[in-house]
């Protein structure tokens, strides 16, 4: 799978308000026992986005590791962005590079005014060229297993594609971060 997860601020609000309520239980204070009204906040969140169990291939230390390790993130950030509908300007400004950043936020947007949410899920099987000193290309034969889901409930509302898809993403680096700049579908 290729997106690894952060925890949305709704979930990090009702997992505070549990530890609140069970250190007020554990302290002996009747009046501050828990209530039902936390058992409701913790149920009606809709689920999280499933972490990744992708792991890495090249050492970190490396210029290949540090391009992987954009690459990976550019996942990310668009996986969390049609997830729970919402553009993280400053995060795609860290992962893209126009032209490339142009059209995932206009994608973003059309999703978000059509209310179009999905679970991306992705198989990578990835390789990394340096094509110049500042320049880089991912050549990733993946399995794509991204679905629209419910923007509410995030229940798939469409079967899994299970498709192979190969991409050629272009990496090039700006200042001291590698950015995506180029995607091009080779099948």
């Amino acid at each position: 799978m290729a997106s690894v997860s952060g925890v949305p601020k709704w979930g990090v609000t009702a997992a505070c308000a549990v530890l609140a309520l069970a250190a007020s239980a554990c302290s002996g204070d009747d009046s501050a026992a828990p209530t039902t009204t936390a058992a409701r906040a913790t149920t009606t969140t809709f689920p999280s986005r499933p972490t990744s169990t992708t792991t890495t291939i090249y050492d970190p230390t490396t210029v290949e590791g540090q391009v992987e390790a954009a690459y990976l993130r550019s996942w990310d950030v668009y996986a969390e962005a049609v997830y729970h509908l919402v553009l993280d300007e400053s995060a795609f400004a860290e992962v893209y590079a126009d032209p490339l950043l142009a059209v995932v936020r206009s994608e973003v947007q059309d999703r978000i005014g059509d209310r179009r949410a999905a679970l991306v899920r992705v198989e990578h099987n990835y390789s990394i060229e340096m094509t110049g000193a500042t320049t880089a290309a991912v050549v990733d034969r993946y399995m794509n297993h991204q679905v629209l889901i419910d923007p509410a409930t995030k229940e798939p509302v469409e079967p899994d594609p299970n498709d192979e898809l190969v991409d050629i993403f272009t990496l090039r680096l700006v200042g001291q971060r590698w950015t995506v700049f180029d995607q091009q579908r080779i099948s």
